[in-house]
């Protein structure tokens, strides 16, 4: 995005991870995240912690949901505080934009059981959409028709609704709908429980992929 990298929810193995196919997250500067579930923050401690011993500069910038404010700057104090890594933490609402380079990220609704929100990301004539954990949504939806690329969980397999209408995730059935006006689609936050089916579908829907942790995508 302009010669910048935004990095999405990191999760525990997130550092080891990207760096076994090119990236190295300390090089980051932009971090989002969506909710402040354990697993989706976990890898950010990791990130601040490489970057005091290998000094890398500038300094993080994360972009959070208010409640996850002070969430985020405690994990952050335990690895650098006194040292040579600064941070700034960011809330952002439904509607806040920051830009990043040539690119705009706006914030859009997600209904989990705690706060949360999707991200839209426009760089140039592309535009990405990422539901973060979500139940289905009508602003996720109408922000996807006509996306480049739609990304949306895929917890639950379809028999499992009322699971998912429980612990705030969507099932296969339901991610394939809110993804069906975009031109591509990513399935992903699958189990072991939704990833067979999600399987089959990227069969019979060539449009749809379902990535494994650690997927490059070329987007353009």
């Amino acid at each position: 995005m302009g010669g910048s990298v935004v990095a999405v929810d990191v999760g525990c193995f997130a550092l080891n991870v990207a760096e076994r196919v090119g990236y190295m997250l300390d090089e980051v500067e932009h971090f989002i995240v969506t909710h402040v579930h354990y697993d989706h923050l976990c890898g950010l401690p990791m990130v601040a912690f490489t970057k005091t011993f290998r000094s890398r500069e500038p300094e993080l910038k994360v972009y959070t949901v208010t409640s996850g404010v002070d969430i985020v700057r405690n994990l952050l104090d335990l690895v650098v505080s006194g040292g040579n890594v600064g941070y700034r933490v960011q809330p952002v609402t439904v509607n806040s934009q920051v830009t990043v380079g040539d690119a705009k990220i706006r914030f859009i609704e997600a209904d989990h059981t705690v706060e949360a929100l999707g991200v839209v990301a426009e760089y140039t004539k592309l535009k990405v959409v990422i539901s973060s954990d979500t139940r289905p949504t009508i602003a996720y939806r109408k922000e996807a028709t006509k996306a480049h690329i739609a990304i949306h969980e895929a917890t639950l397999p379809s028999n499992m609704r009322e699971e998912a209408r429980i612990t705030g995730h969507t099932v296969v059935e339901d991610a394939v709908k809110q993804v069906s006006e975009a031109e591509q689609a990513i399935l992903y936050h699958l189990t072991q429980w939704s990833e067979i089916e999600a399987m089959e579908v990227s069969k019979r829907n060539k449009k749809i992929q379902v990535l494994p942790d650690g997927a490059i995508v070329k987007l353009c």
